[in-house]
């Protein structure tokens, strides 16, 4: 077995369903072993667009999914996406050939070769590796998915030398069991149970690491009557009308205000940053900070934490769960919720007031179970983020961390792959649709309904704004759109303006029973 066949095999093994990638010169060897395998291929029209598809496969619950490029430039395309995908703690396998042994690292003028390939990726993901055979290959495999089972799940990057894609060893043994996730420590979680039961006034903090724990952190705010917060990553997973939620409101004040005047707080899966919080950490709190995560690290940054535990959430909530059985529940926490929630929608429409109408036809056109992808524009971050109701996790796949533009049409297309079931909506602003608008064309490809909704207020809005406000010259921020409609149809897609959100709803209903794509723009003063 050659290290090209070595690799995706062993991906396939895994359970790899989709490779999201371009072909190139130098990584025609492992396109001959993929065509090979029972791995379908999605050829985007930017490798972004591959990048991007493959995160919100996976946010949106598919198994990993594998971006495979070619040296040097098909490579560096993906820098932004992979980053995107470490930010928000995303797993995903990156496949790329590297420059022969001979020429790695000496500046010689291959083609395709930069001065560190491997070293640019290593600053973007959770493992770089070079596989000098077919078992370098197959045990870079097997720790990439030991980690997205048992670590924080973040990208891996895999290269194989050129001159290493054809070198033959013995075929490999069948992959290992995953490891499990650490388990919870028993005193860790009983000193944390101990504080939230003696707590007068006790709040849950959601991240996108308790995505998957929706049960167990419903349980464990029942059982303690406590309010719940999410951050945007977090958003569905306590659904957003219980009695207990206050939505995704982590970022603004009036949920922080209530935060700081707990006596403990109980923080899952989150990072509590900067890009969680919009302002500087940490988060001011008067009370205990207990935190649960799988990645020890979290335990004392940005936020240092009386309590730490290491686990998954979601048997580190069911052990919480559990010893708050006897707990007896605040009876006010489902009165101060509702007192909560008309203040953080105050304070939320102070930015969102003009995105309200389109957000709530939004809401009444999005079918229950359907999927929002978002980009990093103001009709997401102000107006979806705190207006659209959800009631489960991994229906907003939104970029937070690294809050690039052009994220949201090809994670439509890589959501639609993982749930095709499922309706599947894409809103963004008009200056991050042109970075990725020729991924419509993947998707009028592969026949898939979804909807890319283009907000178009003539340019980047929100710098706009900020430059307004600094009062300095608008440089750069006012453009001239294309006729979307017209691209989309170019593109294979269909294409509809909308006068405004009244005709929203009928037009999103119109597209959902359609055989391909059809994006709707709607523009905005």
């Amino acid at each position: 077995m050659t290290t090209a066949e070595a690799v995706i095999e062993r991906l396939q093994e895994h359970g790899v369903r989709y490779a999201f990638g371009i072909p190139g010169t130098h990584n025609l060897r492992l396109y001959e072993s993929l065509a090979r395998s029972t791995i379908e291929h999605v050829t985007p029209r930017h490798e972004q667009g591959a990048g991007y598809a493959a995160d919100a496969y996976a946010r949106s619950g598919g198994p990993p999914a594998l971006c495979l490029a070619t040296s040097g430039p098909g490579v560096f395309n993906l820098v932004t996406a992979v980053a995107t995908a470490y930010a928000d703690s995303v797993p995903m396998v990156v496949l790329a050939p590297g420059m022969a042994e001979e020429v790695e690292g000496r500046d010689t003028g291959f083609l395709h070769e930069s001065r560190d390939q491997l070293g640019t990726l290593r600053g973007v993901t959770a493992c770089a590796v070079r596989a000098p055979d077919p078992q370098g290959a197959v045990d870079a495999v097997d720790s990439a998915f030991a980690r997205f089972a048992s670590e924080r799940p973040r990208p891996v990057y895999i290269e194989i030398p050129l001159d290493a894609m054809t070198r033959v060893g013995d075929s490999p043994p069948p992959p290992p069991e995953s490891p499990p996730p650490p388990e919870a420590d028993a005193d860790a979680v009983a000193a944390a149970a101990r504080l939230l039961r003696e707590a007068d006034r006790a709040a849950l903090v959601l991240g996108g690491g308790a995505i998957d724990a929706e049960n167990e952190a419903l349980a464990v705010a029942r059982a303690l009557g406590a309010p719940v917060v999410t951050t945007a990553n977090g958003k569905g997973i306590v659904p957003e009308d219980d009695p207990l939620a206050l939505g995704a409101s982590i970022r603004l004040q009036a949920a922080q205000g209530y935060l700081e005047g707990c006596d403990a707080v109980l923080a899952v899966g989150t990072e509590l940053a900067h890009s969680d919080l919009w302002r500087r950490p940490p988060l001011p709190l008067g009370g205990a900070l207990i935190r649960l995560d799988v990645d020890p690290d979290q335990a004392q940054k940005n936020a240092a934490a009386e309590v730490s535990i290491v686990a998954d959430a979601a048997a580190g909530l069911g052990a919480l769960a559990a010893e708050l059985e006897d707990a007896e529940p605040r009876d006010r926490g489902a009165a101060e919720a509702d007192r909560l929630r008309a203040r953080i929608r105050g304070e939320a429409l102070r930015d969102a007031a003009e995105y309200e109408p389109l957000i709530a036809a939004l809401d009444a056109g999005l079918p229950d179970d359907g999927i929002l992808t978002g980009d990093s524009t103001m009709a997401c971050y102000y107006g979806a983020v705190h207006l659209l109701p959800l009631s489960a996790p991994r229906r907003f796949l939104y970029p937070t961390g690294f809050a690039t533009l052009g994220y949201a049409i090809p994670a439509a297309v890589g959501a639609k792959l993982a749930q095709p079931d499922r309706d599947v909506v894409a809103l963004i602003g008009d200056g991050g649709a042109m970075f990725t608008l020729t991924e419509l064309a993947v998707a009028a490809e592969l026949g898939l309904a979804v909807v890319v909704l283009v907000v178009n207020d003539g340019g980047y809005g929100e710098i706009r704004r900020q430059m307004a406000e600094r009062s300095q010259p608008l440089v750069g921020v006012d453009l001239t759109p294309p006729d979307f409609p017209a691209a989309a149809r170019a593109l294979g897609a269909r294409g509809v303006l909308v006068s405004g959100p009244g005709e929203l709803a009928s037009a999103l209903g119109e597209a959902f029973a359609a055989a391909g794509p059809t994006l709707v723009e709607i523009r905005v003063d």
